[in-house]
């Protein structure tokens, strides 16, 4: 609802805080042209500058009124070279907000007056009067703008109205030719599908109308066009394909970051098919500097089963208005995630309409197709609050890292506890100590507790895939949310676990491997001493599970030489391509030479297994890039590079008895027959089954995981 005040006459001295008798508020605000609300900037003293966002009436149709103020301070250069025009810049200082401004409305201008609060750093008491002039049929504006510090005297700023929208985003799409047909972006009638909430206004959606109603003016660039990967025979992209292909359209990009830019790429189809759309988190060393601009932009996969009923213009049946509504949502969805949001069950509100949902789960609190029956196309108020009124920092591209500034988003899972009897379980396990540099993965493992019942669950473990969240406490006994490189948009894995007391041994469990060394903010175990790790599964259904609070250690460097080796090692480049599982990209040769000879100096110890394994799945396949504006193949797959280098991996693997390594045994055994078979070399790949079966039978692994690798032997 608009924040309504009192109308006075224009010098409003003396007079009674009430409307003018006999004019409506409605009068006025039919006379004026244009919002209030908006984005204004204007100088102050010494160089200074603001940038003012104004939230106090509806900025344009069906767009939500925040009642907030806010805004940046910056601080403005410039300088002049003999022959040349002046250079003009600005350095960024700090963010502000007014959370509950109190707004008078005078026949010539609006008062609005309320105490700032900060985002970060200390800072003295500090109120805010803000003065919009406005005249019938003209637009608002400009604003004064005055802080008032307890420790100063006041400051004006004179800020002249720039737009209606809060914020303003450049968005470049590059289209590959193999997808290359229409339509290329949504266009959807909100009633296009029968199933709308009773009152939904009728209107036309794209991604730039979806974004202008939240507050965000975007500007859709054509720079790059269609990428053509037609004789690349790519098939389906890898998480570094797409990390270099990224790379690759920013090295072009010659400003610096943060910046409010972000790129889409629409490509074919993804390594796990299940996956309709990917946000990527982090970059290589952009530019050599060491650090990595962060949610930068997003990929969404237009073979995938969602867009399969895709029709250019007006749909004709229903089957073809639910794509083209899904088709809107994972670019409106993706695209959320670089503006820093999180899902919303990420942020306890697994029951929010909003673009940052899921329908499905939603649906399974609420009853069948109650998401789209109740959902109004809009972001939440505190998703409106953080990307209207955030923290720039927090909102911008290449700024704070996911998850870490969003406004409300602070997790709540971290202090779940469980008391009572609850269906499931979720437990972490791993061994209780790592060498120091070893990547640390663990196994999270679903159980069904219920005696007598099965149960449907999710099976998708991964964090990228947001169903668990991952809290980590160090040595120094802070606690982190583990946030991944990439936020993957897929159709759930639904998988019936048997009740415990039915069924054969290990069919009431679903265990899965879960790397969690490197995420968006660095590496999470690059300091010896004790770890805490807890996991919280976000399940069907009204489903919040906590994990057991799971113990484990990392030691220290063995001598002068290996402590030495670490500072090549903890950096960027060398975390990548661990989470990425290996990349063939110059963006990350660094880390993969110091991967190479990690697995060399260190080939006898997990940390060099793990480094073999990361350098073997690089080789396997081939690897493409973008060049110009093609997609090219640059790398052919080196098999028998990759089977020398997973050997020793799996040697390594074999001679542990934890059953710690049992996942990661089986995991790369498997991928070797699979490789083998690829090769034609079947009998070998069997043979590899064989040997697997028969170390984990002596291991005492469920017959459930035994009969599964016979079943795949069989199949080769």
């Amino acid at each position: 609802m608009e924040a309504r005040g009192p109308i006075l006459p224009e010098d409003g001295g003396g007079l009674p805080d009430i409307p003018i008798p006999g004019v409506p508020p409605e009068y006025w605000q039919h006379i004026r042209l244009g919002p209030l609300s908006g984005r204004y900037s204007g100088p102050g003293p010494s160089n200074s500058e603001l940038d003012l966002r104004v939230d106090i009436d509806p900025s344009q149709a069906h767009s939500p009124v925040m009642n907030r103020i806010s805004g940046d301070f910056y601080r403005v250069f410039r300088a002049s070279l003999p022959g040349r025009p002046a250079y003009t810049w600005r350095n960024y200082l700090e963010s502000w907000i007014v959370d509950a401004p109190h707004v008078t409305r005078f026949i010539n201008r609006v008062v609005v007056t309320g105490t700032v609060r900060f985002w970060r750093g200390s800072h003295s008491t500090t109120e805010l009067k803000l003065v919009i002039p406005w005249a019938a049929f003209s637009p608002a504006g400009p604003a004064e703008a005055t802080f008032t510090s307890m420790m100063g005297t006041p400051i004006t700023y004179h800020c002249a109205r720039r737009s209606s929208a809060f914020r303003e985003l450049q968005l470049e799409i590059d289209v590959c030719k193999s997808v290359n047909r229409e339509p290329l972006l949504p266009s959807c009638d909100t009633h296009a599908h029968g199933i709308h909430p009773d009152g939904l206004p009728r209107r036309t959606l794209t991604f730039e109308s979806v974004y202008r109603e939240a507050g965000v003016e975007v500007k859709l660039m054509r720079e790059g066009g269609v990428l053509d990967d037609s004789t690349s025979s790519l098939s389906r992209w890898s998480p570094a394909e797409l990390h270099d292909a990224m790379e690759t359209h920013y090295s072009q990009y010659g400003k610096t970051w943060p910046a409010w830019r972000m790129w889409g790429l629409m490509a074919g189809t993804f390594d796990e098919p299940a996956v309709g759309g990917i946000m990527f988190d982090a970059a290589a060393a952009f530019g050599g500097a060491g650090e990595a601009p962060e949610r930068q932009g997003f990929a969404l996969f237009r073979d995938h089963t969602w867009f399969r009923d895709l029709v250019p213009g007006v749909p004709s049946t229903q089957a073809q208005a639910a794509a083209m509504r899904h088709f809107l949502y994972t670019y409106i969805h993706e695209a959320g995630h670089a503006f820093n949001f999180l899902h919303s069950w990420n942020k306890s509100r697994p029951d929010s309409l909003s673009w940052m949902n899921y329908d499905w789960r939603y649906d399974q609190r609420n009853g069948p197709d109650s998401f789209w029956g109740n959902f109004l196309f809009r972001f939440d108020d505190d998703e409106l609050l953080h990307l209207r009124h955030g923290d720039r920092a927090a909102v911008i591209m290449g700024g704070d890292p996911w998850s870490s500034g969003g406004h409300l988003e602070a997790p709540a899972e971290a202090m779940t506890l469980l008391e009572g009897d609850a269906p499931v379980e979720l437990r972490i396990r791993s061994r209780e100590v790592f060498d120091f540099m070893e990547p640390v993965t663990v196994e999270l493992r679903l159980r069904n507790l219920l005696p007598d019942l099965p149960l449907e669950m999710d099976t998708l473990l991964q964090p990228e895939q947001g169903g668990v969240t991952v809290f980590i406490r160090g040595p120094d006994g802070q606690l982190r949310t583990y946030s991944p490189v990439l936020c993957k948009l897929a159709t759930p894995r639904m998988r019936k676990l048997m009740p415990r007391d039915q069924g054969a041994p290990g069919e009431d469990r679903y265990s899965e491997e879960v790397f969690l060394d490197y995420g968006s903010t660095g590496f999470y175990f690059d300091q010896p001493g004790e770890y805490l790790v807890r996991a919280v599964y976000q399940g069907t259904g009204d489903l919040l599970i906590p994990s057991n609070v799971h113990r484990l250690r990392v030691g220290v460097p063995r001598g002068r030489e290996e402590d030495r080796r670490a500072q090549d090692f903890f950096t960027h480049a060398v975390g990548l391509s661990l989470y990425l599982g290996g990349s063939r990209s110059p963006f990350l040769r660094k880390g993969m030479d110091t991967l190479e000879d990690v697995a060399d100096r260190y080939k006898d110890s997990p940390l060099g297994a793990q480094a073999a394994l990361t350098v073997a799945n690089s080789r396997a396949r081939p690897f493409h890039r973008r060049e110009d504006s093609r997609i090219v193949r640059t790398h052919e797959a080196e098999p028998e590079v990759a089977l020398d280098l997973s050997g020793r991996a799996l040697d390594v693997y074999r001679r542990q008895r934890s059953p710690a390594f049992n996942l990661t045994q089986h995991r790369v055994a498997e991928q070797r027959a699979k490789l083998l078979a690829g090769m034609e070399r079947k009998d070998e790949a069997k043979q590899e089954l064989t040997t697997l079966e028969g170390d984990l039978r002596d291991k005492g692994v469920n017959d459930v995981v035994l009969r599964s690798i016979r079943e795949k032997r069989e199949r080769l």
